[in-house]
């Protein structure tokens, strides 16, 4: 797939919704698509993060402490928190079904916000409300 095709995809994710075409073309400069079959472990609680996942196709199934948190399907992301904190993965994500995801390179995303801040600027909330939701998350 061409990068710039990445950004039909890219464009469905709410962390990168509001970006223009140019900064989507950024974005998808660090993007490679990658297929899986399921049972497919793409990031380990407790593991260090050095990239995040955009799901294209399928389904992949989010864990922590080995109880079931969430089913992401098309347009959905996971990793972004300990990517963009340089902390450790909260959860477990598995392919729950054969799957196409967009891998996002930590490097070359960190590059990115550093070379695009409006690209930050334009994530913020959303990145923002995965907080609150996480935190609520740990409270109940």
């Amino acid at each position: 797939m061409a990068k710039h095709a990445y950004n039909d995809h890219l464009k469905k994710v709410p962390l990168f919704a509001d970006l223009d075409d140019k900064e989507l073309d950024v974005v998808a400069r660090c993007a490679t698509q990658l297929d899986y079959p399921a049972g497919k472990v793409l990031m380990t609680e407790g593991g260090s993060a050095h990239e995040m996942f955009v799901v294209i196709e399928g389904e992949v199934e989010v864990t922590r402490e080995g109880e079931h948190i969430a089913d992401l399907g098309p347009g959905a992301f996971a990793g972004e928190m300990a990517l963009l904190t340089h902390t450790h993965r909260n959860s477990t994500v598995t392919t729950k079904t054969t799957a196409s995801v967009l891998h996002l390179d930590g490097r070359g995303f960190a590059g990115i916000l550093r070379d695009v801040p409006s690209i930050a600027a334009k994530m913020l909330p959303v990145i923002a409300s995965r907080v609150t939701e996480n935190a609520e998350h740990h409270d109940h």
